[in-house]
């Protein structure tokens, strides 16, 4: 080899002739032993054959010897070199071995010792390097072999530089390693498809044979196994090897037995069975010198198994058209499995990386199959899936058309029944009425049981998602009774009772379908309680509420109780046709409390009454801080607004505000996204998250043009908000808009009773709340003008003889007093001035200017009435405050028409206007005739005939601060005429009335 060109050749496998010294473990010292040392100096056997095994030469006088140890000496002829490093690569040396190059240990694979108990048997492929000074290499290799039935180097020994062996180790090893991980991803592939898809056992085997080869791999070859797990055995090793064998074949036949039952015979089968039983049983338990001998019995049966699964696959070839193709590389794949051990057996192919790869084929192509096969079901799982929306989509329009055909009639017999229930076509007899009530209530109950049989189906297909949030139990309990007590509960001695914890805290749940669960449940209770009570109770049990819903009524029997709440159950038979149901109710109730994470169930005793209980997961606190910190984050926002530029306050005298709108509603978000909306067209907005603090602010500012409140909130429902609102404000003179996702019409009903003037439905339409708000507002200022008009035509009510009486009195001073009558004049200048200034009704005026237009009155009355008329004023406010005009002079004019001049002695009187920090209160007293209830409501309505009616101040004052004229009168002791404003609110009317309006 002295021309051998290593780099440009490669490797040179070092087989010919070798040294062999039998039963002899000899170092590079043993030939440096000179002659004279007889029975040290090494004994040379013979030179044999490498590669191949050694059991033919092993034993003495020609007998086959598989055990033993030895040692082999060759002596190679390289270029001449100094310092040149040579290496060496080994495959397959059993077992143990050591090699030495030019007298330096090179590597070692185990312990080569003389006798099996002594050292450790190994076979791990190695490479090693040497420094080499000359032309002659020569290479030692200790062999010990007492664990499998042949031994000696099986393959050769390979011999290059150090860059050509350091690169085929890493070739080899990446080799194995790449496949072994192909095995493994296939084995987690096929086991996690096989666990979606249970029913495919040949997922499972295709893993078991991913498995089974890899484990084959890691034990082969370069046997990476003992990289992995340095401290396995050998033993162990060559256990894991004749496992794995038997592990491939079996889950090979089984495979084709699962994916094509039809092709495999069972005999066979389980044949395979019981000789793979074998092989593991063998495998623990027998010694692997024992097991080796068997090699040929290994070999003949893995044959067999792969030429029947050849022979299978062909039958499936034949049998199945479309996996053709894959069919054929499995065969492919399958006949280089058999091909490359049948090599391996006669030493014509030293490697069995090919016969891994075959395996790697098949898995692969089987893997495509199996994608193939999963895409093809896929395409048929979509068209069926297709099929089904689009049978689905049909059933559920029929099921729309069908409800929208049923409810037309259902309606329109429900609304004659009533329209004739209420006398339209004329008087009706008892027994006429009772059976329209009958026809009445059977058909609201037809039309419930449209809504409940959609409600079914929805929960039924699961197609019903719950908006879940903090819900507060008690407004909406009491919205429910509100309507339960407003329809069904008329005309029954029932009394409601609600009994909860104050500390009770919020629950998780869909608020609609929560009322939707009370709203069965408390109309089944009204159903079947003719009188008695009926108590809605909670209970706080840490993570979730327990909430029970108890009546006096007929009761259940306890063998009922377990079936009321499948569909289509009824708890009896009562006489009225509106008590017949389809028992839709109940079960609907018990899938929507399981829909939201909670469980219901039920006790009863016949005649004295049931309890439902049901259960609601708690809200979660964090999350109700949360909305409440995002509540004081939005206020505090606009609190702390920035004051406007002068740019911006030019701007906004150039575009004042459209109106002021009250929004009311306990969801911080709601209110921010209200008020987004509303100021889109430039409303000043006051929000609020409660009907006291909506009262609240309806006492202070009264210049709000439009409350707008949410139904469901804690404390003050919407409805008792709007009823609060009516006790002050008509409904024409503060409009109320309520938002609720309630479509039912005893709710609608509900509301209107209430006192609202319009609703809009949730989720709100931005546009549609805006159009809705403008309208309202409108129409409130459509009122305002009306009242400013008729205000116009009082101020224009001057009684001609009043001028004519000032007129005589100022002719006659003129003659017996000129300058007293230069007076009057200009008095009754004052007072026409005051009485006839239309461009200032709509304002606010300062007090100095109101009791300048008094005092101008009174001048003249005093100068034609003269001591008959006292007046006395007792001020302590100040003259800029600011009071409606002519809140006080029609009062005056009142006092002294109908009061003091109607004594013929005359009278006095007291004018008192007090001032404290928030309010002017204003009192005019007299002491003249006085009046009896009958006049003094005949004077406020400005029904009396004669005098100035007070029925326009006292509107006037109702709107502006929410409190009209107090008048306390006794039959000849006189009369005291007061009334009360707040300074504030005087302040924000006038600015927003005069923004508004300009």
């Amino acid at each position: 080899m002295r021309k051998w060109d290593f780099q440009a050749n490669g490797v040179v496998p070092l087989k010919g002739e070798w040294e062999f010294y039998r039963d002899q473990l000899l170092t590079p010292d043993s030939f440096k032993m000179v002659p004279s040392s007889p029975g040290r100096t090494p004994e040379l056997t013979g030179i044999v054959h490498i590669p191949g095994i050694w059991n033919s030469y092993m034993g003495s006088a020609g007998n086959p010897k598989a055990t033993g140890y030895a040692t082999f000496r060759l002596r190679v002829l390289v270029p001449e070199r100094q310092h040149e490093i040579y290496g060496i690569k080994t495959d397959n040396i059993r077992s143990a071995n050591r090699i030495f190059i030019n007298g330096t240990e090179v590597g070692a694979s185990g312990e080569p010792a003389i006798s099996g108990k002594e050292g450790a048997q190994r076979n791990i492929p190695y490479s090693g390097f040497a420094a080499i000074n000359g032309g002659e290499i020569e290479i030692l290799v200790q062999i010990a072999n007492y664990s499998y039935s042949s031994g000696g180097m099986v393959y050769p020994i390979s011999l290059g530089d150090h860059r050509t062996i350091m690169n085929i180790e890493k070739t080899k090893f990446f080799g194995d390693s790449l496949i072994a991980s192909g095995f493994l991803v296939s084995t987690v592939y096929f086991l996690l498809l096989y666990r979606l898809r249970r029913q495919e056992l040949s997922l499972l085997y295709l893993g078991g044979i991913s498995l089974f080869a890899c484990i084959y791999l890691l034990t082969h070859g370069e046997k990476v196994i003992g990289d992995l797990a340095p401290a396995l055995s050998y033993d162990t090793v060559l256990r894991l090897q004749l496992a794995s064998s038997a592990g491939v074949y079996f889950c090979f036949v089984h495979y084709i037995a699962a994916y094509s039952p039809m092709v495999v015979h069972r005999p066979v089968l389980l044949l395979c069975r019981w000789i793979t039983g074998f092989d593991l049983i063998v495998a623990l338990s027998v010694p692997t010198l024992s097991f080796s001998k068997w090699d040929g019995v290994w070999l003949v049966w893995s044959m067999f198994f792969v030429g029947y699964i050849i022979y299978l696959m062909i039958r499936h070839w034949r049998l199945h058209i479309l996996d053709r193709f894959f069919m054929l590389v499995n065969i492919f794949s399958l006949l280089i499995v058999i091909i490359v051990s049948l090599l391996n057996v006669y030493g014509k192919l030293e490697s069995q990386l090919l016969s891994s790869y075959g395996i790697l084929l098949f898995l692969i192509a089987q893997a495509l199959q199996s994608a193939f096969r999963s895409a093809n079901s896929f395409h048929e799982v979509e068209q069926l899936s297709q099929k089904l929306l689009t049978l689905d989509g049909l059933k559920d329009e029929f099921m729309a058309s069908t409800s929208h055909e049923l409810r037309t009639p259902l309606h329109g017999i429900v609304n004659m029944t009533s329209s004739l229930l209420e006398g339209v076509a004329g008087e009706l007899n008892p027994k006429q009425k009772h059976h329209l009530s009958m026809i009445a209530a059977t058909g609201k109950r037809l039309s419930l049981l449209v809504n409940d049989i959609l409600d079914w189906a929805r929960l039924k297909n699961g197609d019903m998602v719950l908006a879940q949030r903090p819900v507060d139990l008690r407004p909406v309990v009491s919205a429910v009774l509100d309507i339960l007590t407003f329809t069904a509960g008329r005309g029954k001695s029932l009394q409601f009772v609600q009994e909860w914890p104050e500390d009770l805290p919020l629950l998780h749940a869909d608020e609609n379908r929560f009322q939707q669960i009370l709203y069965n449940l408390l109309g089944n209770a009204i159903k079947f309680t003719h009188e008695g009570t009926i108590t809605v109770s909670a209970e706080d049990c840490g993570r979730e509420v327990k909430i029970a819903v108890a009546d006096t009524g007929m009761g259940i029997a306890a063998e009922r109780l377990e079936t009321i709440f499948l569909p289509f159950g009824e708890i009896g038979k009562p006489v009225d046709p509106a008590f017949l149901g389809m028992g839709l109710g109940l079960s609907i109730t018990k899938k929507l409390v399981e829909l939201g994470g909670g469980r219901i169930w039920a006790e009863s005793e016949p005649d004295k009454g049931s309890v439902f209980f049901f259960t609601v997961p708690v809200a979660d606190l964090s999350l109700s801080a949360e909305l409440k910190t995002a509540y004081k984050q939005v206020i505090s926002t606009r609190q702390q607004e920035p004051a406007p530029s002068t740019e911006a306050a030019a701007a906004s005298e150039e575009k004042p505000a459209e109106g002021t709108l009250l929004i009311v509603d306990d969801d911080p978000v709601n209110l921010q996204v209200l008020t987004d909306i509303l100021s889109v067209d430039n409303y000043r907005v006051v929000a609020v998250n409660s009907g006291t603090d909506a009262l609240k602010q309806l006492s202070l500012n009264r210049n709000i043009d439009l409350v707008i409140t949410d139904w469901m909130m804690p404390g003050m429902s919407g409805p008792e908000l709007s009823r609060r609102i009516r006790l002050t404000f008509p409904l024409s003179r503060l409009p109320v808009l309520m938002l609720t996702a309630r479509s039912r019409a005893e709710d609608i009903e509900l509301a209107f009773q209430s006192g609202i003037n319009d609703f809009l439905g949730k989720p709100v339409d931005a546009t549609e709340l805006r159009a809705r708000a403008r309208t309202l507002i409108t129409l409130r200022r459509s009122v305002q003008n009306a009242v400013r008009t008729e205000m116009a035509f009082l101020q224009a009510q001057i009684k001609p003889h009043f001028l004519y009486n000032a007129l005589n009195t100022i002719i006659y001073m003129s003659k017996v007093e000129s300058s007293k009558a230069t007076e009057l004049l200009l008095d009754l200048s004052k007072y026409l001035r005051g009485s006839f200034d239309f461009q200032n009704r709509d304002k606010l005026i300062p007090l100095h200017k109101e009791l300048e237009l008094v005092k101008a009155f009174l001048s003249l009355e005093s100068a034609r009435f003269g001591e008959r008329l006292n007046v006395s004023f007792d001020i302590h406010a100040s003259m800029n405050a600011l009071l409606p005009p002519l809140a006080i002079q029609p009062i005056v004019e009142n006092a002294v028409r109908h009061g003091i001049m109607k004594k013929a002695a005359g009278g006095t009187i007291q004018i008192t206007i007090q001032e404290t920090d928030q309010t002017v209160k204003v009192m005019v007293t007299d002491d003249g005739i006085g009046m009896t209830k009958e006049q003094l409501d005949l004077i406020v309505s400005g029904q009396s005939g004669s005098g100035v009616g007070l029925m326009n101040i006292d509107r006037r004052l109702l709107s502006l601060y929410g409190k009209g004229l107090q008048v306390k009168s006794r039959l000849l002791q006189g009369t005291e005429v007061y009334f009360e404003i707040h300074k504030e609110t005087s302040g924000a009317y006038h600015q927003g009335e005069e923004e508004a309006l300009s």
